[in-house]
């Protein structure tokens, strides 16, 4: 048990980044409006997170250049985060980022990092193409084997997927949408709303504020 290697899954909005790039290009290219009505009616409980994706992007029209430019703007990685990635590819630990937002916006952000921090990690997110009327959705990794069935994308799902191969798993996450990996995961880092949630529930976590207390823990970790 003890001598299993190690493996960390990561959230991006929020995790990765300083700012959530979600909400603030749904509020910048949809409206604020639209933005708070389908955020409350999703903590309320009345919508699913898939309908919450739905209508914070689908009425998105901005062109690609917009969207660069707005990624260049606001897409900051919260300090530590390419040492954690560094960290996890010197010693062999696979790094999974894992966003329940989109790959449009993602990966661009991504295209800033330096080369050897965007090699050491696999991205999973949902997709999203541009449409003459606003962008068109898709949740590839929806029905994966393991999902709870509600997320668009379920990071438990990963989780369990890294661990039936044989690892045992770190999550790093902040939001409603990352208690599916901290319920599964080995060791848990959070902030935000998944602190208060993972303290209100016992759940044992570890608070983080840089992704270089992360980075620490997983150099102490090893790979065994």
């Amino acid at each position: 048990m003890s001598g299993r290697p190690w493996a960390v899954v990561c959230d991006f909005d929020g995790t990765a980044t300083v700012e959530d790039l979600a909400d603030g290009l749904s509020i910048a290219f949809a409206g604020a409006e639209a933005w708070h009505r389908a955020e409350a009616e999703f903590q309320a409980g009345a919508i699913p997170f898939e309908e919450l994706l739905r209508r914070i992007f689908e009425p998105i029209r901005a062109t690609p250049g917009q969207l660069r430019a707005f990624v260049r703007e606001h897409g900051r990685f919260r300090p530590g985060f390419e040492r954690l990635v560094r960290t996890c590819r010197e010693r062999a630990i696979p790094f999974t980022l894992v966003s329940g937002g989109l790959d449009l916006y993602i990966e661009p952000a991504l295209e800033r990092l330096p080369a050897d921090v965007r090699e050491g990690l696999e991205l999973r997110a949902n997709h999203a193409e541009r449409t003459a009327t606003g962008l068109a959705l898709t949740f590839p990794w929806k029905d994966a084997p393991g999902s709870c069935g509600t997320c668009g994308s379920c990071k438990g799902a990963v989780v369990k997927a890294l661990q039936a191969r044989g690892h045992r798993v770190v999550a790093v996450g902040d939001g409603n949408a990352d208690r599916c990996a901290a319920r599964e995961a080995d060791l848990v880092f959070a902030r935000g709303r998944l602190l208060d949630w993972c303290r209100r529930g016992g759940l044992p976590c570890e608070p983080f504020e840089t992704l270089d207390t992360v980075a620490d823990r997983v150099a102490a970790l090893g790979t065994g």
